[in-house]
């Protein structure tokens, strides 16, 4: 995990479920991803933009070790109006810190937050996200200040 790079991202607009958590709480992180995938989230986002999946991590009450709100969803046009039991959420325009999260998945990923957590970057946890995309790759954009 040696590779890192920077960009500027404009805002996107993302609906799917979402819980109130913390990363001392991993079981209802993953009760979440069973229920995107068992209860066919996907499917029931009409007119999404792409098949790619995005975990994201916003409305942070401080740093990591805080609560914060997760999503895992799809992005949509910024007018979308979820269907009941979906939520909305907007990815914020920011300069994000991008982390490759390739390997077995969960396993890379947690390893690759714990790494990030580590690194002393200067977030602003305005919002970060994991994309996971159709090809399978896995990526972790971290907004920085």
């Amino acid at each position: 995990m040696t590779d890192q790079s920077t960009l500027s991202l404009p805002p996107l607009t993302l609906a799917g479920i979402s819980v109130r958590t913390s990363n001392d709480r991993p079981d209802q992180i993953g009760e979440l991803w069973q229920r995107f995938y068992c209860e066919n989230i996907s499917g029931k986002i009409p007119s999404k933009k792409s098949d790619d999946v995005y975990s994201l991590y916003i409305e942070y009450e401080g740093d990591h070790t805080k609560p914060y709100t997760l999503l895992i969803g799809h992005p949509v046009e910024a007018d979308f109006t979820p269907p009941i039991g979906l939520v909305k959420k907007v990815i914020p325009t920011a300069q994000y810190a991008v982390v490759p999260a390739s390997g077995p998945q969960p396993a890379s990923l947690i390893a690759a937050w714990q790494k990030i957590w580590s690194m002393g970057l200067s977030r602003t946890y305005t919002g970060d996200f994991d994309l996971h995309s159709v090809s399978g790759a896995v990526d972790i954009y971290v907004a920085i200040g």
